[in-house]
């Protein structure tokens, strides 16, 4: 038996089956909630930021003239080249020793702010102070880390990471939208497969596309309770 399928035809279909749309998507929508909310460890991201530079003007002791203001005046190219050893001291941060010791179980994560001489100590871990108090060390230790590789320049810490007051992940409220939309997305496919595999002639069924034969009249059951 072919059946037409139109625009009035599905809406219809969800209409009919309107309890079981509601019902899976209620139910999708409370499950993918309690998983994200009890099931799922929170983690926490905190980060510090400091600030690399190939030069260092702050140890004059000289009284300020002419001369010595030109020669603690910062260039462009100073800046440009301190953004380029800032984005150098992201791979050396990350990789080294002392580093990796200091980290304890978190995850480290260090990057140039926009290709600048700026670099964001981000570090995610279960518990949010152990993730500041790893955050503030490799920010501490950045200086030593840096000089032991180059002899000049300097690392200052310019903010330190403080103790995060909620999670980062998992996103309750956005699982749960998502978790809505696939219960709503499955339950209208569940209801239009439902119609499609059910053969029984419906009252609201065209007999007379089926068979060509009009209809004239019906036999209602009154036994049943629709």
């Amino acid at each position: 038996m072919k059946k037409d399928i139109t625009i009035q035809k599905i809406l219809f279909v969800l209409l009919r089956h309107v309890k079981l749309i509601v019902l899976i998507t209620v139910l999708a929508t409370l499950v993918t909630y309690g998983y994200s909310k009890f099931f799922i460890e929170p983690i926490y991201s905190t980060s510090s930021l400091i600030l690399v530079q190939n030069f260092d003007n702050s140890s004059s002791t000289e009284p300020t003239t002419s001369v010595s203001s030109n020669q603690n005046r910062v260039y462009g190219s100073d800046l440009s080249s301190s953004a380029t050893l800032a984005n150098t001291c992201t791979v050396l941060f990350q990789n080294s020793p002392e580093m990796i010791q200091i980290m304890d179980g978190c995850s480290l994560s260090i990057t140039s702010e926009k290709e600048t001489n700026f670099l964001r100590i981000t570090v995610t871990s279960s518990d949010p102070k152990k993730a500041a108090d790893v955050a503030n060390k490799v920010a501490e230790k950045a200086p030593s880390v840096y000089m032991e590789i180059f002899q000049y320049g300097k690392v200052d810490t310019v903010r330190n990471a403080a103790v995060p007051g909620a999670p980062s992940a998992p996103d309750v409220n956005k699982n749960t939208m998502f978790g809505f939309l696939a219960g709503l997305v499955v339950s209208v496919l569940a209801a239009l497969f439902l119609d499609t595999i059910d053969t029984t002639i419906k009252p609201d069924d065209d007999l007379y596309k089926i068979y060509g034969i009009p209809v004239f009249a019906e036999i209602v059951d009154f036994e049943s309770e629709a």
